[in-house]
């Protein structure tokens, strides 16, 4: 008796592995042209007209952001009038231990938040005060990491609480560091008093533009991501220290200045003087950017209206993001 039997077999053969040439924008134009210098003129033209409209995007910018940025600095200057003056009325001694707080609704087009924050600093730092922090949730889970970036950040000193080891600091800081507000009301009082000592020709820790005494202004960038209890502690600790600490609040808010009120109790909110801000809207934005770049003679270059139509589907039903519309644009 034979016995006969068949059997299925699958056998991969995996193909040697070509990486693919990454084509770049020289090969684009000379891809089916023989004139190599009419292909290189076409890049170069190309390169410069890109310039200029990613120019005049970023003039663009600064433009729609100098409104809200000029009231922001108003709002910071009565706030740093009040603290130099130190008024002894019964109503500033009601706020004594209130900080001023700005209220930015910055729009849910949470891309475009850290270029908008990118460019406040640089505006604070040139014009008001060289002490400038933003904070991320993500790098401050507890109150400890907070303060933390807040040393690192002001007193250009890297902190770690829970290491034995000296950490290397610049000369005129302390190697140890205590994380701590009032470390921090420490390190101003002796920056203020170095500086108030100095001849004017060797005061170069401000700047001819920068207030005096200059406030510190901590930014939280995604004001809704951080915890309550940080956000309470840090309020709490901060109070304490407002009259020799001139400190200044402003959060950055995507969706409603309510969530202020939602995220810490009215006994910590009461501790803020607050003023709201709100920034021009993702849609008006956009409008602008496209009046400048597409409905214009300036710029030759255009697009098909399938092309516009999938670049805009995407930022109204996507992200609202104007900077990705550019990237797309480009």
């Amino acid at each position: 008796m034979s016995t006969c039997s068949v059997s299925k077999g699958c056998f991969v053969f995996k193909p040697n592995s070509h990486k693919r040439k990454r084509s770049s924008a020289a090969d684009y134009f000379s891809k089916g042209n023989n004139d190599l210098g009419n292909s290189e003129l076409r890049l170069d033209t190309c390169l410069l007209l890109w310039k200029q409209i990613k120019s005049e995007t970023e003039q663009l910018q600064e433009d729609l952001n100098k409104n809200l940025f000029d009231n922001l600095i108003k709002f910071l200057r009565q706030s740093h009038l009040d603290f130099k003056e130190k008024k002894a009325e019964w109503i500033c001694r009601m706020k004594s231990n209130e900080i001023p707080t700005a209220a930015v609704v910055l729009g849910v087009n949470v891309t475009d938040h850290e270029l908008t924050i990118k460019s406040l600093s640089e505006v604070l730092r040139d014009d008001v005060t060289p002490f400038v922090v933003s904070l991320k949730a993500k790098e401050c889970p507890g109150i400890k990491q907070l303060l933390q970036k807040l040393i690192i950040q002001l007193m250009g000193c890297d902190v770690d609480v829970d290491s034995s080891e000296e950490e290397e600091c610049p000369k005129n800081l302390p190697r140890r560091v205590r994380c701590s507000v009032a470390s921090l009301t420490d390190w101003y009082k002796n920056v203020i008093k170095k500086t108030d000592t100095e001849s004017p020709c060797k005061k170069r820790t401000f700047s001819s533009r920068h207030w005096e005494p200059p406030p510190v202004v901590i930014i939280f960038k995604d004001m809704e991501s951080f915890t309550t209890k940080v956000l309470q502690d840090f309020i709490i600790m901060s109070s304490h220290c407002i009259r020799e600490f001139p400190l200044v609040l402003i959060f950055g808010i995507a969706t409603s200045p309510m969530v202020i009120h939602k995220l810490l109790p009215h006994s910590v909110s009461s501790l803020l003087c607050i003023e709201l801000f709100q920034s021009l809207s993702s849609k008006e934005h956009l409008t602008k950017v496209i009046d400048k770049l597409l409905l214009t003679s300036q710029f030759p270059f255009k697009i098909s209206e399938k092309v516009l139509q999938v670049l805009t589907n995407i930022f109204l039903y996507h992200d609202f993001s104007v900077h990705n519309f550019v990237k797309g644009f480009q």
